[in-house]
Formats: C-alpha cells, structure tokens, sequence
C-alpha cells in the first residue's frame, strides 16, 4: 500500500496526538472521555509510523507529494498514450483514401 501521508501532514497529526497525551495524563480530561481521546491519540501515532490513513484511502486523498509517484503516474499515462496510437495506426493503416 502506497503512503498517502505527507510529511507536514504527520507533523501536525503527531503535534496533536502529543497535545492529547498532556491533557490525558495531565487529568484535564475526565475518565470516561480521556479513554477515547487516548485511543484517538494512539491511532494519530499509528498513522503516521505507517505514513498510511484509512480514512485519507477512502476518500482517495493523498497528501504525500513523492515525486515518483508522479513520475510513475506520468510513464503510465505515456504508456496508454502509445498504446492508443499503435491499435489506431493498426486498425486504421488498411484503409485506403478514394480521393
């Protein structure tokens, strides 16, 4: 599976789930909802060791700007291109013009 994290992405993600573990361990946050805020802080983490977020993958966002990603995405796009023109040119090439 491709990260689709970025770098600013899990900076802020980290900076926010480190804020979270303050108030939980802190007992600014009571004892029924600090439970889920640390839950909540440990799926934060977890995604951004993974550098990989269900939710992102869902709604096909990406904010990883991987510059091979791009280059793949563009030899592909390269690829289909060029396999347009040969089935044209093969199709098309026993035609004859009348005029």
């Amino acid at each position: 599976m491709r990260n689709n994290l970025g770098t600013t992405d899990k900076t802020i993600r980290i900076i926010i789930a480190l804020a979270i573990l303050v108030f939980v361990f802190d007992k600014t946050i009571s004892a029924p909802v600090s439970l889920f805020f640390f839950l909540l802080s440990m799926v934060l983490i977890g995604t951004c060791l993974k550098g990989n977020c269900f939710v992102y993958r869902f709604f096909k966002i990406n904010t990883n700007k991987n510059l091979n990603d791009k280059a793949r995405i563009y030899e592909r796009n390269q690829t289909l291109l060029n396999n347009y023109f040969k089935n044209y040119r093969e199709r098309y090439s026993g035609i004859k013009k009348d005029f």
